[in-house]
């Protein structure tokens, strides 16, 4: 009798232990079989030009890498509402980024915070200084925090010209802590033959910001770090203009995130985007692309759900 109980209790702890160490994988399929919530792609349609120039066949990709970050991690707002738009704002800055690749995560990435406004923080710790920024990479013991304010999030997408998109300069810090350190240098993915010629192109690009000669935002000079997150922004919102004037740098960012999107920048994102547009109507087509009106479609599942 106590050697059954024996048996029954080790196969109770195997039990448990399998659920635990397989939860994860286990959330992902469920998640990968969900449908796309209709709502979020009303938003990618409206606010996300990256999501435009995607290939058919590469959307729904895109849309399911979305899905498994906001499943598994936390956007909190602080005296701001998270409503569907900041959400996939939120996590479109993460994935544009990360795309080219297979199997990326944001491993070290504890909580996305957004506030109503700027973001204030003293310039060091001796001084009552205060600066203001619209977004910052917080290290916190072994995860690191990204604080983003909601309307530069906001109005990073919804001016695809201006080579400005503070949830995609975040997220490049993100990826540039991959090695162990936010210095300007991505060890994790850039092959090893290109670091030092990738070194000696950023000193020369933050020479010629300095002295004023050339078009990257002079935001870009203040440390190797925020070079590498500013022409991140640059190659992901002007990516012909950056070839044309910039073309090694351009050349070596294409290896760095495995995308070349000047191939695909050529339309007109203000005609397509809609970032400030009424709210889906019923009898407007339904953005799952059956054709179908949405009260007939989408609309109807999720009422009956």
């Amino acid at each position: 009798m106590g050697y059954i109980v024996f048996i029954l209790f080790t196969a109770g702890l195997c039990l448990l232990f399998y659920r635990w160490a397989t939860r994860k994988s286990r959330q992902r399929k469920m998640v990968l079989a969900s449908e796309f919530p209709v709502e979020w792609r009303k938003v990618l349609q409206d606010r996300v030009g990256f999501y435009h120039t995607l290939k058919e066949e590469d959307k729904p990709r895109f849309e399911k890498m979305l899905q498994l970050f906001l499943s598994e991690k936390r956007i909190t707002g602080i005296q701001t509402e998270i409503d569907d738009t900041t959400r996939v704002l939120v996590a479109s800055s993460a994935i544009i980024p990360i795309f080219g690749f297979r199997d990326w995560e944001y491993q070290n990435l504890g909580e996305v915070i957004v506030f109503p406004g700027s973001i204030h923080r003293f310039k060091d710790e001796k001084s009552e200084a205060v600066s203001e920024v619209l977004g910052r990479v917080n290290p916190f013991q072994n995860d690191h925090y990204v604080t983003l304010s909601k309307p530069a999030l906001e109005q990073g997408f919804n001016d695809m010209a201006d080579r400005k998109n503070v949830g995609i300069h975040e997220f490049a810090h993100m990826l540039d802590q991959a090695d162990g350190e936010i210095d300007g240098v991505p060890k994790a993915y850039m092959p090893e033959e290109l670091l030092k010629p990738w070194q000696e192109l950023m000193y020369r690009k933050i020479k010629s910001i300095k002295a004023g000669k050339s078009d990257i935002d002079s935001y870009g000079a203040t440390s190797e770090a925020e070079f590498f997150a500013v022409v991140t922004e640059y190659f992901f919102e002007k990516p012909d203009q950056l070839a044309e004037k910039h073309p090694r740098l351009y050349e070596l960012l294409t290896k760095v995130f495995h995308q070349n999107p000047k191939r695909r920048f050529r339309i007109n994102f203000r005609e397509l985007l809609n970032p400030y547009g009424k709210r889906l109507g019923r009898n407007e087509s339904c953005p799952c692309g059956s054709g179908e009106k949405y009260k007939n479609c989408c609309l109807a599942k999720k009422a009956a759900a």
